[in-house]
């Protein structure tokens, strides 16, 4: 599962996040990648040095932040969703191309582009291959969807035929099938509003509309990733753009709610699927907001209150702690 969206403000501030749905945690945690971080390319061993400080959601294992979802100074975001049945990545290196593995891919763009512009230029250039982190994290099924502070937005989608790289004009991102399959079926629900349809007469009979809402009538309401395409695909094109950054957040994790999984929802092979945590990003700020499933109050991390010029990242942990405003 997994859902991605994202938020332009009145005041010019471009948000970027996604609900993280699984049936685990998998050792999650606000971390900051500073610019002289450096690590080697798992498939030709080059050491790369970072241009851009990160801030992220990442598992941290052996000093290595494998990123969920994150930003950078620059205001590049991306995260990686889950696509089952679609993804293929090549099994050796590929000669002429800059290889790189999946996990390598979110700390290799943060770390060295600005826009989304540059990294489609430069997608053209890479390969990814099949080669897990280490014998016990294997290699995720994955498509990436990325975004920047122009508004601009892509879908990198790797299947057994090609690297596939899409402009995405919806601004939104939810698993498999194909993201081209997902654009020619928002062509079938044209018909969706906010606004109750008009009184009509069929024949003799008068017909109205029962209760409110009833313009949505026929959105799919299912936890699959067709469905949930359809509605924050709806959702987000009838959004009113949020007057300023602090509306414009509230909002943004609103709309992540209406696709959010509870407890309960989905069951896959005997797993309860939920939303672990949902991610707000400002892109121009470099500030991470999160909700996870047992907080529920939204945390902020700001990756300009750290070094940014250390060569060590920075972990700010995991809230799991409800937050109540006690009143009285």
């Amino acid at each position: 599962m997994c859902s991605g969206l994202t938020l332009e403000t009145q005041d010019n501030k471009h948000l970027f996040g996604r609900n993280m749905d699984l049936s685990y945690e998998f050792g999650q945690q606000v971390v900051v990648v500073p610019r002289k971080y450096t690590y080697n390319l798992k498939s030709n061993n080059e050491k790369i040095e970072n241009k851009y400080a990160i801030i992220t959601m990442a598992t941290v294992i052996d000093k290595y932040p494998l990123i969920a979802d994150g930003c950078n100074e620059a205001g590049l975001g991306v995260a990686g969703l889950n696509f089952p049945h679609y993804a293929s990545f090549e099994k050796e290196p590929v000669d002429g191309k800059f290889n790189l593995t999946p996990y390598e891919l979110p700390l290799w763009l943060l770390g060295n582009f600005e826009t989304v512009d540059d990294v489609k230029s430069e997608l053209e250039n890479i390969e990814l291959v099949d080669i897990p982190f280490n014998d016990k994290v294997g290699v995720s099924p994955l498509h990436w969807f990325i975004s920047d502070k122009t508004g601009k937005s892509l879908v990198v989608e790797k299947t057994s035929e090609k690297l596939n790289v899409y402009d995405n004009p919806v601004g939104i991102l939810t698993n498999s099938p194909g993201f081209d399959w997902h654009m020619t079926n928002l062509n079938e629900y044209i018909g969706l509003k906010p606004e109750q349809p008009e009184d009509v007469k069929w024949s003799n009979a008068d017909l109205n509309t029962i209760g409110i809402g009833a313009g949505t009538k026929g959105m799919p309401g299912g936890a699959g990733g067709v469905d949930r395409f359809i509605r924050l695909a709806y959702i987000r094109a009838k959004t009113k753009e949020p007057e300023n950054t602090e509306l414009g957040i509230s909002q943004f994790f609103h709309m992540l709610d209406y696709v959010a999984a509870p407890k309960g929802s989905v069951i896959e092979q005997g797993n309860e699927d939920y939303t672990l945590y949902s991610s707000c990003m400002d892109l121009e700020d470099g500030i991470y907001y999160y909700k996870s499933y047992k907080s529920y109050g939204i945390n902020a991390v700001n990756m300009h209150n750290v070094d940014l010029n250390s060569n060590e990242i920075y972990e700010f942990g995991y809230n799991k702690n409800l937050n109540v405003n006690k009143v009285n």
